[in-house]
């Protein structure tokens, strides 16, 4: 596995990203913003991701384009009951919710 040159040059530890791209919403929850940014698209004919960055200082504002270095996590989420159309055997899924947070200094 290759480490990009960017990452070598911003040093980044395991477990931690860059992530850039739009900001839509910022709602603020305690003592935390929470911060909607839209990914650019891999190419034109794919959706871009979008992701939630928790934040203890504000991440620009809406509409702005905005690079900020954060710590990658996540949880499992509730269990709930699937029924596959095709078969109809039930299963009980555990979505992963991924999770970011601003490496703040």
């Amino acid at each position: 596995m290759s480490i990009p040159q960017e990452a070598i040059k911003l040093n980044l530890k395991p477990n931690q990203s860059l992530l850039r791209g739009r900001v839509n919403v910022i709602r603020k929850a305690e003592e935390f913003f929470y911060t909607e940014v839209t990914l650019p698209a891999p190419d034109e004919y794919s959706q871009p991701a979008v992701v939630e960055i928790r934040s203890r200082k504000r991440i620009g504002q809406a509409g702005d384009t905005v690079e900020c270095l954060v710590g990658c996590g996540g949880y499992r989420g509730k269990p709930f009951n699937y029924t596959d159309k095709d078969t109809g055997e039930r299963f009980t899924r555990r979505p992963v919710v991924n999770a970011y947070h601003a490496v703040e200094e």
